[in-house]
């Protein structure tokens, strides 16, 4: 009887649970142990599922990787449709420093997924598409608060500046937790922005 309600349970999951549920497990294990922890066995274990069941949903661990990957950035490209510039350049701050991003697990696996993007060429490619529509994303709202103010702007430039600041606090609060607080990373972005006459 007992049996019978474990499989009934399992039948009632649709495909697109069972598959959050094998990267969340898979993200769990990144976060463990880095590439290292980042086992079918151990994801299996971690999701409570058999081998052949991650073999149906994931053609190969690295395809498990990229999709683990387009989860964890998705908030990159997440957009209002009727954000006004400034509430997108907000939005973009606070999602990257959103406390929930930070326990420690998430950051290792962070770190993890970020050193492999050098050499997985599926990363690679998730990776230049992220980066491309977040960079725009970016870009529009710069320009559009820039016609509004009437100012000269390179919007291309101060987007890139915005994102490698963004990324660098990132990097130092994975190597060293506590050096600055979220709230500090945050004014940080907003005071590169208002220095080039960017209100926010």
């Amino acid at each position: 009887m007992q049996e019978k309600r474990k499989t009934a349970a399992y039948r009632r999951k649709t495909v697109d649970q069972r598959r959050r549920e094998l990267i969340d497990a898979g993200i769990a294990c990144l976060g463990e142990g880095g590439m290292s922890a980042f086992t079918i066995d151990r994801i299996c274990r971690k999701a409570g599922v058999s081998r052949g069941l991650i073999n149906h949903h994931f053609r190969t661990k690295e395809d498990l990787l990229v999709q683990i990957y387009d989860t964890m950035t998705a908030h990159l490209v997440e957009e209002s449709q009727d954000g006004s510039p400034p509430d997108v350049l907000k939005q973009v701050i606070d999602s990257n420093f959103d406390e929930a991003e930070f326990d420690a697990g998430n950051l290792r696996a962070w770190l993890t997924v970020w050193g492999e993007v050098a050499t997985n060429r599926g990363l690679q490619t998730l990776h230049r598409q992220r980066y491309a529509v977040y960079k725009s994303r970016i870009e529009r709202a710069l320009r559009a608060l820039a016609e509004v103010e009437g100012k000269m702007m390179d919007s291309d430039s101060l987007a890139r500046q915005l994102i490698a600041l963004i990324d660098g606090l990132w990097l130092e609060y994975c190597l060293h937790p506590g050096e600055f607080t979220l709230a500090m990373a945050r004014n940080d972005c907003h005071h590169l922005l208002r220095s080039q006459g960017i209100p926010i």
